[in-house]
């Protein structure tokens, strides 16, 4: 009986806590997988369509054998490669900072504000970051303060009362809005407040003449920036750009680059590719920027609300017609929306084929 009696306890327990997550679940809009449109792509991150032209392809089948394997462990423990040198070392020289390899931009903003911050420092963030910036800020060691999206008025009010070493936190481009920072507005709060800017620069990787950042494009100096390698790159993965210091420190202080498994060596090697040909994307990023233009001009012709298009993400409240269009849902949003991608081969008969679509779609 002692053994059934050391058993009963734990099966109540896990009765409880399947009864807990059943009632979530039930509050919980559905998430169902969402392949790849096999027409009309408003869907991917493709933002500079080298994957949907087979560019990304070529890259990999191109690749020496040497670089064929798998991550097999951390960089710190036998997983390291000749591949993610040369990449790091391409970056610093194309960005002027050392950088850091992280397997996702996900685990590198989980990552990286408990390594970097202690007891007295203050974050203070847009309050529409990414989730992985949000949670990653919830387990550092500082006060962390939210303010509303783009509110600078507010965000200076913060930093006002903020203590330790300050830290501003936002994208250069928001993912469920398709809006940017006033960059002017961060250059004024950095000067005044002598705060760190941190930048996730994960949807205008490799979008700027190039390859220069958002943050170049911009004039701006950041702390941190940074780059992720899954959506216009095209492949996976992701770098921290930071000051020689700082990237010491992160290299061995920071969980999410030395415990998790390390890009494989193909993947390193096809994102050199990709960067150390970044003059060539210079047509694709002008189409692309374009395509955004065009399709903010017809769809304020046709009277169709959306949301963004100052990078290469929309929403809007309706489906398109005949298009498949990612309906997203609360809490991601604070109301239902349908998503827009547009990418560097979208013509202006493809932009032209969406805003009717959205025309002539019945109101969701």
């Amino acid at each position: 009986m002692r053994g059934l009696g050391a058993v009963l306890p734990v099966l109540f327990c896990d009765m409880s806590l399947f009864e807990r997550l059943s009632a979530r679940l039930q509050k919980l809009p559905e998430r169902s997988f969402w392949p790849k449109p096999s027409e009309l792509d408003f869907t991917t991150n493709d933002y500079l369509a080298l994957q949907a032209d087979g560019v990304i392809t070529r890259i990999l089948r191109e690749l020496p054998s040497d670089v064929w394997r798998g991550g097999g462990a951390s960089r710190y423990l036998g997983g390291d490669h000749p591949a993610h040198h040369a990449l790091e070392n391409l970056l610093y020289e194309k960005y002027g900072q050392p950088a850091l390899l992280f397997s996702s931009g996900f685990v590198a903003n989980m990552s990286l504000w408990e390594a970097l911050t202690e007891r007295g420092d203050t974050i203070i963030y847009d309050r529409e970051a990414h989730a992985s910036i949000r949670h990653g800020i919830r387990v550092s060691w500082a006060r962390a303060w939210g303010f509303p999206h783009n509110d600078w008025e507010a965000a200076e009010k913060l930093l006002r009362q903020a203590r330790g070493e300050a830290f501003l936190v936002v994208e250069s481009l928001y993912s469920m809005r398709g809006d940017m920072p006033d960059p002017d507005a961060l250059r004024y709060l950095q000067e005044r407040y002598g705060c760190h800017l941190v930048i996730d620069e994960a949807h205008t990787t490799l979008l700027y003449p190039g390859g220069q950042t958002w943050a170049q494009h911009h004039g701006l100096n950041p702390l941190l920036t940074l780059l992720t390698f899954g959506k216009a790159v095209g492949l996976m993965g992701a770098a921290l750009l930071a000051p020689p210091l700082v990237h010491r420190y992160l290299q061995r202080r920071c969980i999410g680059a030395i415990y998790s498994t390390a890009l494989p060596p193909f993947i390193a090697a096809a994102v050199a590719a990709v960067f150390s040909r970044a003059t060539e994307w210079l047509p694709r990023q002008k189409s692309l920027w374009e395509a955004v233009a065009l399709l903010r001009k017809r769809l304020r012709e046709e009277d169709i609300p959306f949301l963004g298009l100052e990078g290469p993400i929309a929403m809007v409240s309706k489906p398109a017609k005949g298009i498949p269009l990612k309906r997203l849902l609360p809490p991601t949003v604070p109301s239902p929306l349908y998503r827009l991608s547009i990418h560097a081969n979208h013509t202006p008969e493809i932009i032209e084929t969406l805003v009717q679509a959205l025309r002539e779609a019945p109101a969701s």
